[in-house]
């Protein structure tokens, strides 16, 4: 762990060799990978004399919290298996992090939600989940971190610190490498930032990671960013991408090759598809699959989510798949204001909507919260859009009704990834479309 040196701490990195063995590579982003405290205030009624006087009520809440923790403390931590390792070790590749870093409308995000609320920074202990180059860390040093403590088990952990010191920011930034269920912090923290979004918001589950964080050393009523996310989905049409898939092998140059048509709906259609499509390519507004408050939400609610739909077309058009993309919001605590002296440059929202039930809205002020979207009327990212196709479209008439259910759940063979199950009627059929993605 790090220990204090002459009264303060010293820099560098904390290696925890247990997650740095070497593991298969990635030709594809891939996303790097305790106790629960009560988050409620703390005491109770205050008595005349000043004592708090608490009910019987929070007596049995406090009893129950405190059981809670005990088991908690009795969990053996998860170890790292080669999944694991082979994550991290996928994280030590520079690619990865240029394609993140260059990708301005998440890497400004963030630095505008790190400004925005400079007043909870400033002064105060942040630590940095899954940290990679050190960029986010050296954000919150520039907004007046007293300390950062950036953790990564990647091996990119040794660059990041070499960035720290060439910035002279080894007094302010402390990189551990080390996975956060093994790296020790001898102090709470007042902050966690972190950017854990992996494709179709959950997969790679690394949101995991933020709440061991967050249960191990994270204040009561300290700051989350982001606070919340929310994964949406709609019905969607793409004939383009369908046709230059399947229908290409009709006709090959001349050549009637139709009798690979089962083996590349198979191959193209198999696996959900990470690409960019436009707001025409959808059917329906959007609804609200999984709405995250990383406040409250636990690791065993992440293990496996089920939400129904029932979406009406707009239009008349062969039904593809489902669209999957979310966004995140950079919201504090109700009880502080926002720093309102910082620059315009840094305060500007990225988004303008929010979630409404299970639709999207304009965001009657735009300055209520910082957002990132990803979805595809908003500014393109690394993240595109998540889409799961059908094998076969179905024709679908203007206000057709598509209703279903979505399961997502992870994966028996790799917590890391993601279970699909959809199942989906419309017009008198029902289908059913399991996917994972890897």
């Amino acid at each position: 762990m790090f220990q204090p040196t002459d009264g303060g701490y010293t820099n560098g990195y904390h290696h925890d060799g247990a997650a740095s063995s070497a593991g298969i590579s990635s030709g594809h982003r891939v996303r790097r990978g305790s106790r629960r405290r009560s988050r409620g205030r703390r005491g109770g009624v205050t008595c005349s004399d000043g004592a708090p006087r608490v009910s019987q009520w929070q007596q049995h809440q406090q009893h129950q919290q405190n059981e809670y923790e005990e088991e908690e403390r009795e969990k053996p931590t998860p170890p790292c298996t080669e999944f694991d390792a082979a994550y991290f070790n996928s994280y030590a590749h520079v690619g990865i992090h240029e394609e993140m870093i260059k990708d301005r409308a998440r890497t400004e995000s963030y630095r505008n939600a790190i400004f925005q609320h400079q007043n909870y920074i400033a002064g105060k202990v942040v630590v940095d989940v899954g940290c990679g180059t050190g960029i986010l860390s050296i954000f919150c040093a520039q907004a007046g971190a007293r300390r950062v403590y950036a953790v990564d088990a990647s091996d990119i952990a040794v660059q990041a610190n070499e960035i720290v010191k060439t910035n002279n920011l080894s007094d302010k930034v402390i990189v551990l490498h080390g996975r956060v269920e093994d790296v020790e912090i001898d102090e709470e923290v007042d902050v966690i930032v972190s950017e854990w979004m992996g494709y179709m918001l959950l997969y790679e589950s690394m949101l995991g990671s933020v709440i061991t964080a967050r249960d191990r050393w994270l204040k009561p009523g300290g700051l989350i960013l982001p606070s919340v996310a929310t994964l949406y989905m709609a019905p969607v049409t793409h004939p383009d991408r369908y046709g230059e898939s399947v229908d290409f092998w009709r006709n090959v140059y001349g050549i009637d090759m139709s009798a690979i048509m089962p083996l590349a709906k198979q191959c193209a259609f198999e696996e959900p598809s990470v690409e960019t499509i436009t707001v025409e390519n959808v059917l329906t507004w959007p609804q609200v699959a999984k709405h995250v408050d990383c406040y409250t939400v636990t690791i065993q609610e992440l293990e496996s989510i089920t939400t129904r739909f029932k979406f009406e077309s707009m239009m008349r058009a062969p039904f593809h798949g489902f669209a999957f993309w979310f966004d995140v919001e950079f919201t504090g605590p109700a009880v502080l204001p926002l720093n309102n002296g910082v620059p315009p440059s840094f305060v500007e929202s990225s988004n303008s909507y929010i979630s409404e039930g299970n639709h999207r809205k304009k965001r009657p002020n735009p300055s209520e919260a910082l957002v990132l979207s990803t979805a595809p009327e908003d500014p393109p990212t690394h993240w595109q859009q998540t889409l799961v196709y059908f094998y076969e479209p179905l024709d679908v008439e203007q206000d057709q009704v598509i209703e279903g259910s979505l399961t997502l759940s992870q994966s028996k063979e790799n917590a890391r990834f993601m279970n699909i199950h959809l199942e989906y009627s419309s017009g008198g059929r029902s289908f059913v479309k399991e996917s994972v993605m890897r």
